[in-house]
């Protein structure tokens, strides 16, 4: 049997913020080699974002012009989750609250392109995706609503700018020692377990690859 064609993937997790000293999904992306050893059909490169809403689309659009993927696996941190969320879609709008990002930028639910559809969609399909992990006793659901912070931001950047390319956001929980850091009672997962359910979502998403549905032109348009 000849050799499985290899897949490229991008896997990206985000730097600290808030104050935090840690990012989940920055340790979760410096951690993918033991899944470059296991599958030798998946090339997987890392970049860890920056939290600042002027660099984001750049450093995503550079990252896809120089790596090419065939999949992008957008990482970042969720609070309030206990379990790994697959988000879909991705809303025209980012809000920091009143915060700001690690910039110094603020945001107060502006668009985040005037001219471009409220929502979009993924087209992977994560349902199909999300009821597999939970059935093998992983602890992963879908969501429609990824917020309005960078994490949305970076999705719809890809699914507006780089509509070619499967892409999905995943929201990681915080680790227990930031949640006891935070004492505010919030759920949180250990690194390792999320560990396993992103190397999953990985292998499950490269393995499905053959049946996306990409569209042919350059921007989607789809509302939602």
């Amino acid at each position: 049997m000849a050799d499985r064609a290899e897949r490229s993937v991008l896997v990206t997790g985000f730097e600290p913020f808030g104050g935090e000293p840690v990012n989940p999904s920055q340790q979760l992306v410096e951690r993918l080699d033991a899944l470059v050893v296991r599958r030798r059909d998946i090339r997987i490169t890392t970049s860890v974002l920056p939290v600042d809403r002027t660099r984001v689309p750049a450093a995503l659009d550079e990252a896809v012009a120089r790596i090419r993927p065939d999949l992008v696996v957008l990482v970042g941190q969720a609070t309030g989750r206990g379990h790994v969320d697959l988000e879909s879609r991705a809303h025209n709008a980012i809000d920091f609250r009143g915060a700001t990002d690690n910039g110094g930028h603020s945001a107060s639910g502006e668009p985040l392109e005037p001219d471009g559809p409220d929502a979009l969609d993924s087209r992977l399909a994560l349902a199909a995706l999300a009821d597999r992990l939970r059935a093998a006793g992983l602890p992963v659901a879908l969501s429609v609503d990824a917020g309005r912070h960078l994490c949305n931001a970076s999705l719809y950047t890809m699914l507006r700018r780089h509509p070619q390319v499967g892409a999905v956001f995943v929201h990681v929980p915080l680790l227990p020692e930031q949640a006891e850091r935070r004492g505010t009672g919030e759920p949180s997962l250990p690194l390792e377990r999320s560990e396993v359910c992103l190397h999953a979502i990985i292998e499950q998403l490269v393995d499905s690859l053959d049946s996306y549905d990409a569209p042919t032109h350059s921007h989607s348009d789809r509302n939602t």
